[in-house]
């Protein structure tokens, strides 16, 4: 009874949580995500550029990711970033430390720090969230099938991270368009 009512609550934050999205198919997800959102604050020391978030769910928990690109205002120098967030129900919580991409290779990897809620007896859902630089060489060069991720946690399973090829496309084509723009004639 007691892991049946972890299940109801974990259904209540996944059904919450996919709720923007709606019945959206994935093409409908990731058309949405495709749309570029710019932040150029002066006060940050970069110019920002954004997908949309595309929400999914499995049998690990629900996944929230997005696309970001930063230009460094002195230098012109992109970095691009996967964002990543899971909540997920569990008796512990996973620790993501660490990713690498299709060639085994370690990717920059930051945790963000976030909290659990837990009731007594019904366990806990956990929300991590983590950032992943991607060489921007690497993201060009993505196949159809877009760019994968794979996020390792300390205890528990580990997390494949698919980057669309669509949103890399729309978010390079963006940049691109703003560095020609912006670059003396």
């Amino acid at each position: 009874m007691e892991r049946l009512a972890r299940g109801v609550v974990l259904g209540i934050v996944a059904g919450m949580a996919l709720l923007p999205s709606g019945c959206a198919t994935p093409e409908q997800q990731i058309a949405a995500a495709s749309q570029i959102r710019t932040i150029d604050d002066n006060f940050r020391p970069f110019r920002e550029y954004s997908t949309g978030t595309i929400k999914s769910g499995n049998a690990l928990g629900v996944g929230a990711k997005q696309l970001v690109g930063r230009v460094d205002r002195s230098t012109g120098a992109l970095t691009t970033i996967v964002q990543f967030e899971i909540v997920y129900e569990g008796d512990n919580k996973r620790h993501y430390e660490h990713a690498r991409n299709a060639r085994a290779e370690v990717l920059q990897f930051t945790k963000v720090p976030r909290n659990a809620k837990c009731q007594p007896r019904k366990g806990c859902i956990y929300d991590e969230l983590f950032l992943v630089v991607v060489p921007e060489a690497e993201l060009r060069a993505a196949a159809t099938t877009g760019y994968h991720i794979k996020a390792f946690a300390r205890n528990g399973p580990d997390v494949l991270v698919n980057i669309p090829k669509e949103l890399i496309v729309n978010l390079f084509a963006q940049i691109d368009k703003d560095r020609t723009r912006a670059a003396p004639a």
